[in-house]
């Protein structure tokens, strides 16, 4: 009958047994200090990415807008010329670029921004990429501003609406049917003569005037919120620069 001798196995002093557990917790430690030095870089990368698309839809929200401020100060000069024709009676005879000016001054403008890379931050949690706190402070701040511009203009709406259910009373849809002509173009062509305005009374009138006047103080105030908008989107700029210097990409 054999005998198996067991292997003698030389226990560890407590010295070796300590050594062992502390190579273990360094190289641990070693390997989370990697990773989270590699996250970082990788969300540096991330951040100067979406501060680089941020700053170019800045940059066509800056064009836009100064688009817009420039066809609400068209508009707001035809209101007036539409005004002044009702005003002074030369409707009766002048009617051509009454026609002409009400269809033009009843197209919607309103402002849509470049927030392709903000709602990308809202979805994917990228506001914590953002290190510094005054961008975040002045990009909210912007958003704000964008929300109360699309208020404003959804009041403008409202008042369309009560204009355009008097128009009907004033003047003849086929008119304004030969303005927009058959093609497909955004511009409108001027009547080639002097049509006649339909029967209308004072009261008729003025219950167009009315929300018509109202639309153009709402232009005054898209206006000045649009100016102030593109206040913040110049700062924004400026700052996006001074922190991630984007001008040399």
């Amino acid at each position: 009958m054999e005998v198996h001798h067991h292997p003698h196995v030389e226990k560890k002093s407590f010295k070796e047994y300590l050594l062992e557990g502390l190579m273990i917790f360094l190289a641990v430690s070693m390997g989370f200090i990697a990773e989270n030095i590699r996250e970082h870089f990788v969300d540096k990368e991330r951040e100067q990415e979406y501060m680089h698309s941020l700053y170019q839809d800045l940059k066509t929200d800056i064009v836009s807008l100064s688009s817009a401020i420039k066809d609400n100060e068209e508009d707001i000069a035809m209101y007036d010329s539409i005004f002044t024709i009702f005003k002074t009676k030369r409707y009766v005879k002048e009617t051509a670029n009454v026609y002409y000016y009400i269809r033009e001054s009843i197209a919607v403008r309103s402002f849509y921004p470049t927030d392709g890379t903000l709602k990308q931050l809202e979805n994917a949690g990228g506001f914590r990429l953002i290190k510094n706190r005054s961008v975040v402070d002045s990009l909210q701040s912007y958003k704000q501003v964008t929300f109360r511009l699309k208020d404003i203009q959804e009041y403008e709406h409202q008042y369309f609406m009560s204009a355009k259910n008097q128009m009907g009373k004033i003047f003849d849809a086929y008119v304004f049917d030969y303005i927009v002509g058959n093609k497909v173009d955004t511009s409108f062509k001027r009547p080639d003569k002097n049509y006649p305005l339909l029967p209308f009374t004072n009261a008729d009138l003025n219950e167009f005037h009315v929300p018509m006047n109202l639309i153009k103080g709402n232009r005054f105030a898209q206006i000045r919120v649009m100016v102030l908008l593109q206040q913040k989107a110049t700062n924004l700029i400026k700052l996006l620069n001074e922190k991630y210097h984007l001008e040399n990409e």
